[in-house]
Order: C-alpha cells, then structure tokens, then sequence
C-alpha cells in the first residue's frame, strides 16, 4: 500500500502546536523530533466496483527522528522510529476491487493493525550515505514529488514494480512498502551536484506471510532477496529524470503453465525496470506554477499481474491567488495483464480483460499549520481487468491532522 511519506512530509515542513512549545522561535532544532499525525478518509463507492457503499477509514501514525551528532556525538547520522495504527475499513477490499488500493492508509488487512512501520539507521558520509533497518522501499525508489498529492497508489510509484511478487497463492507480498516493511540496506552516491545512484538490498519477504498482523523482522530463505537500483538525473527543485531496474529471486508461480505432469509449474525470480520524470511547465510567483510527471514500468511476465504500466499527471500549486500553497492534480494510471495471468484467470473460470485504467482528480488545502483537506475522486475502467465488474466511481474526502513536537 501507498505510504506515508506525502502526510508526514506536510507536517515534518511544519512548526506545529505542540505543548505551547515554539520550535521555530527556539533557533536550532533539537536532538529529538517527534511528528504525530493523524489522518481519516471518508469514501463513497457511487457506482459500480465490488459494491456501493460508504467507508471510513483511519490511521494514526507516530515518528520519532534522533539527531545522534547532537544526541551521542555520531555527526552525519539519524535513527527513525516509526510505527502506526489503522482500523479494520479496507474500501480497496470491501467496495472498489481493483488492481491497488485508492488510499494511501489502506492496509487492505480488514482487521485492525498496529505495525512497527520504520526502524532504521542513517548514515551520511559525506557525497555517501547509507541506511539499514526496517525501511519503505517506495518512499525513495521510483517516486517523483508531484506523485506525492495524489492518494491512489497507482501513482505511488508504478505499479508493474509494486506488484512483483505480489503472490497470495504462495503467501508472498510484494515489495517493501506500506504496510509490510522489510528489513533493508540502502547506500545512495552522489555523484555530482545534478546526478547520483542508489541501490538497495531487502528482504524479499516484508512479514510473515502466515500472519501479515505480526510485528518485527521475518526472515524467510525460499523467499530470497530483492534489489533495487536507481539512476537520478536532479538539476533543480523542479526537474528529476530516473532511471531503475530492479529484481528478485523468490519462489513464484509460472501463471498459465504446468509440469509434464500437469502440476503447477514454479519459477525463480522476477525482474523488472522503469524510467520517468518530472519538469516544472509553468512558474508563476514564489513556488506558484505547474509541474508534469509520468513514468512507465515493466515486468518480466511470467510471474505477475502487470506486465506494464504508465502514470502520469499534471499538478498546479497555487491556482487561487488567496491560496498560493493549495495543490491540484489531475492524473491517469494504465495497467496490462500479461498472456500468462490472462490465461491463468481462464483456467480458474474468471476470464479477465487485457488493462485496467483509473483517474484521479484531487485538491490540496492546507487550512492551517496542523489541519489539511483534501477531496478526491477517482474513476477505474475494467477495475482488476474485470469482465463482470462496473467501472468504479469513488468520491472521497481525505484529511490530516498533525502535531510536530522539538523535544
């Protein structure tokens, strides 16, 4: 599921009210910052998906953040806690039915969850810096920050790369994100001022897949190991250009095919690679203007859902003159099926179709230093490539509330 990042990065760039303390009047910030954030989402299902109806969904969400130069004298480094909790309302699971959740607190459990989400060290050695512990893949893989306004995690990061693996027939979840974080290292370079390359080695296997709910690190042989790899090309603020491959060695299912005897048939290892971008198309005042992304990613089809997909939008930050930091967004997300699923879907009796395509259309209101709204409302043609299944109109009203403590 999508992650955090884009609620707790609103908070974190703010001093907000927290025991009558003043960060910003203290001058230099603390050793220990704790960001609280609390964020609910009303859905109505109006049309079409598994079902019609209204949800509600929440998540409270804690993040403590150590300075260790100030705290212990380790200059360069930061240690993360995180954690989170989030009621039993799946509206991905219960109402819409499609390929990835439209949320970015979903947890898609249908229980409630309290999860160890973050726990990780990092280590700046200058033009190197290192990471290692329990970490989201997707808050630094394959991301753009126009990306980040958006709720449906199509526009996460994209989706060919967020499905590998993804195997509920062989308990298999997916790569490392929200909710199910493995435990990681990461060494980012950089290279220049515009360019650098980052790597990173997980564990295949975020939880156990015999009881998602668990908290801790679950290591599991057959599942192996992922890798991920990103090229980064960052001029400005407003220009990224990526490039990534990434892979990973875990037992999966060949779909559609089987032994000489006719018993299912199993590969190792999936791979997979991506590109895309992000520019600033129009600057007005201050940081006022619109920005475009997109960003296609491939799979090999074998072993996957999605063999292709693309994403991209477009953002306006300060489209009213009385409001120059609110966000608007419109995006688009396509996903392909592969011969193999395809086939695989035929054989089960749920013939399927060849893609599944969802839009977004959301605002952003930050209403004060601790109260954002946002309403969004999202359309999913042939949701998970479906045959059967209506196309889905989903109206939502996402909000966040949140506390950022200087210790």
């Amino acid at each position: 599921m999508k992650s955090l990042k884009m609620a707790l990065a609103s908070t974190c760039a703010v001093v907000a009210m927290g025991a009558g303390f003043d960060a910003s009047a203290a001058g230099e910030p603390s050793a220990y910052q704790l960001n609280v954030l609390f964020t609910g989402e009303s859905w109505d299902n109006t049309a079409g998906g598994l079902k019609r109806g209204w949800s509600f969904m929440d998540n409270a969400d804690a993040k403590l953040m150590v300075d260790t130069g100030k705290a212990f004298g380790w200059k360069g480094g930061s240690v993360v806690l995180e954690g989170f909790y989030a009621n039993a309302t799946s509206t991905g699971n219960s109402y819409v039915g499609a390929l990835d959740q439209q949320s970015p607190i979903d947890t898609a459990m249908n229980k409630p969850t309290v999860k160890l989400y973050q726990a990780f060290y990092d280590q700046n050695f200058g033009s190197t810096d290192v990471l290692v512990g329990k970490f989201d893949v997707e808050t630094e893989f394959s991301v753009t920050k126009p990306m980040e306004l958006f709720l449906s995690k199509d526009l996460t990061w994209n989706t060919a790369f967020d499905q590998s693996g993804t195997m509920p027939q062989n308990g298999t979840t997916g790569p490392g994100n929200y909710p199910y974080t493995p435990l990681a290292v990461r060494v980012r370079q950089t290279l220049s001022k515009d360019f650098s390359v980052a790597v990173v080695v997980a564990d295949a296997v975020s939880d156990d897949p015999k009881n998602l709910s668990n908290n801790g690190v679950y290591f599991g042989p057959h599942y192996g190991e992922s890798v991920v790899g990103e090229f980064d090309y960052t001029p400005d603020r407003y220009t990224k250009a990526m490039v990534g491959v990434w892979g990973l060695d875990s037992k999966l299912m060949a779909y559609g095919q089987t032994t000489p005897t006719g018993a299912q048939k199993y590969v190792y290892g999936q791979e997979g690679g991506y590109f895309g971008g992000t520019a600033r198309l129009y600057s007005g005042e201050g940081r006022r203007g619109l920005d475009g992304f997109f960003t296609f990613g491939y799979s090999s089809p074998t072993s996957t859902n999605v063999q292709e997909s693309l994403n991209g939008g477009l953002t306006y930050t300060g489209l009213l003159d009385a409001r120059p930091q609110d966000k608007v967004g419109v995006s688009f997300n396509l996903n392909v099926a592969p011969n193999g699923y395809r086939t695989y879907q035929a054989q089960l009796g749920t013939p399927i179709g060849r893609t599944e395509t969802s839009y977004e259309v959301t605002y952003r209101a930050k209403l004060n230093d601790w109260v954002t709204l946002q309403p969004d409302v999202q359309y999913i043609v042939n949701p998970n490539y479906s045959r059967t299944l209506k196309n889905d109109l989903l109206i939502g009203l996402h909000f966040e509330i949140g506390h950022f403590f200087d210790l």
